[in-house]
């Protein structure tokens, strides 16, 4: 058999091929070429993302060499300290308190009355201040209030949220909301 035989032979062969597979072996073909190269290129793109990241490594580790290893880190009672730093003092209370009442009017709501706890546990180094608020209004400007005092006073926590509505058909709620204030020691 020579070569123009074979060349002929293998031609034939892929024609025969084709002719058989038809519009849907030709797809198939077509995307299973397609995702062996899609394939290629993502395991590429996978590869160079590793290196880069292993520069990364390399390069924080010798920085952190170079800074004195782990002397730097805060040892337990500095990450304790850097906590309680954290919470504002019992002479910021007005300041948070006017950021609540801030948060009201933003949300068109009235604040009328409010019900005020201080109280502080033994063993607890944070003193705990209780506000309880009734507010009347849509849910969206409740929901509003809440989300506005959340991220305002940052040490707040949402103790309680009661919702009553009188019917169906009313836009109006009467809504009991109740912070807890988390305040700090004089440092």
């Amino acid at each position: 058999m020579n070569a123009s035989s074979f060349a002929q032979r293998v031609e034939w062969t892929i024609k025969r091929t084709l002719i058989r597979l038809r519009w849907p072996g030709l797809g198939g073909l077509a995307l299973l070429l397609f995702a062996t190269g899609a394939a290629g290129i993502v395991i590429q793109s996978g590869r160079e993302r590793v290196q880069a990241l292993d520069a990364e490594v390399a390069n924080l580790v010798s920085r952190l060499g170079q800074r004195g290893s782990l002397s730097a880190a805060p040892s337990g009672r500095g990450q304790l300290s850097n906590f309680y730093a954290f919470f504002p003092l019992i002479e910021n209370v007005p300041e948070l308190l006017g950021r609540i009442h801030r948060a009201a009017l933003h949300n068109q709501l009235l604040l009328k009355k409010g019900e005020y706890k201080l109280s502080r546990e033994a063993d607890f180094r944070l003193t705990r201040y209780e506000i309880t608020l009734p507010v009347s209004g849509d849910y969206t400007s409740v929901r509003g209030f809440v989300n506005e005092v959340l991220q305002a006073v940052p040490s707040a926590a949402l103790d309680e949220l009661t919702l009553k509505r009188e019917s169906a058909d009313q836009p109006e709620l009467e809504a009991r909301v109740r912070f807890s204030v988390f305040l700090g020691e004089e440092r």
